[in-house]
């Protein structure tokens, strides 16, 4: 049944809101009652893999869905619900990239006019990406190669309980692109580092140079277990295993430039010495406290992953 369950929320969340627990309600009755039929045909209780060739044969969710929907299809009504959740994943991630970008550009000083040269239109992104996505499955309907659509698996489906949103995720997604460019130098952000008085500068310290491959690495896995998320909801086990290693691997990387006990470089020619021995002094306590809580985080974030996971594996809603 609780492949049912997945298949009834996979379905639901592409039905308008207020319909959704009907058009539900009359689905489940409906595949219980083939599930019953197919059950006194073979005289005993269907197993996982004839439940999921039953689901198989009722459609894949998406479709299911779009038999309810009133939409205006802009290519063919098999292919459009393919085509929709395409877009919506497209423009979650272009959101996420400039909500991104828009903070940075707020915490570094830009004016809407340096943004602007700086950063594409995201109405020309968002439109460029838009038509490429639409010629690309007007292209598989037009040469006929629609059938890798049509290869899904129920146990792929995400479970029927609440998980992190797409936007949510894909919102990581960008926020991880945007770190990886910067920290490899491919993107520069002017005066990240606002001016103070008195000549004051502060500046990385050179532990982040010697941790610059690892850190880099760890923000490459996120960005690639996110997009596993993305593409593979229902595979329960090895995304909450990849949630938790990832966040083990920064405890790891954390806790070696705690180590350093020093990250960054207070300088000022004005400032007197024994000032800027309190204000250097000041900044790594930040730091510590800040790499410190971080840590932690992460260290409860593991546990609740592992927590999370027994009651699913409990609950038998861990992926095959």
């Amino acid at each position: 049944m609780d492949l049912i369950e997945r298949y009834l929320a996979a379905v639901g969340r592409n039905l308008p809101s207020k319909q959704a627990p009907d058009i539900k309600a009359e689905l489940r009755d409906l595949l219980l009652s083939r599930v019953e039929e197919q059950e006194a045909e073979r005289g005993r209780p269907l197993d996982r893999a004839e439940f999921e060739a039953l689901l198989i044969g009722f459609g894949h969710p998406l479709e299911v869905a779009a038999r309810y929907r009133k939409a205006q299809h802009l290519i063919g009504p098999e292919v459009y619900p393919f085509w929709w959740a395409a877009v919506k994943v497209m423009l979650s991630i272009v959101a996420g990239v400039y909500l991104v970008l828009v903070a940075i550009g707020a915490l570094t000083g830009k004016t809407p006019a340096e943004f602007n040269r700086s950063v594409p239109s995201i109405w020309y992104v968002g439109v460029y990406l838009f038509g490429m996505i639409t010629l690309a499955f007007m292209g598989f309907e037009r040469f006929g190669k629609t059938a890798f659509l049509q290869k899904w698996k129920p146990r792929n489906l995400p479970p029927a309980i609440k998980q992190r949103s797409r936007f949510e995720v894909a919102a990581e997604i960008a926020a991880d692109v945007v770190f990886v460019l910067w920290w490899s130098g491919f993107i520069h952000f002017r005066d990240w580092v606002p001016s103070y008085p008195g000549g004051l500068s502060i500046q990385m310290a050179p532990v982040w140079t010697a941790w610059h491959w690892p850190i880099l690495g760890y923000y490459v896995l996120e960005a690639a277990a996110n997009l596993i998320v993305l593409a593979r909801p229902g595979w329960i086990t090895a995304n909450a295993a990849l949630l938790a290693g990832r966040y083990l691997i920064g405890i790891g990387i954390l806790a070696g430039i705690l180590r350093a006990g020093h990250w960054l470089v207070v300088s000022s020619q004005t400032i007197p010495p024994h000032a800027m021995a309190i204000l250097q002094a000041n900044c790594d306590l930040g730091m510590r406290v800040g790499i410190g809580l971080t840590i932690v985080g992460m260290a409860v974030r593991v546990l609740i992953e592992g927590r999370r996971w027994r009651q699913w594996h409990d609950a038998g809603l861990q992926a095959a």
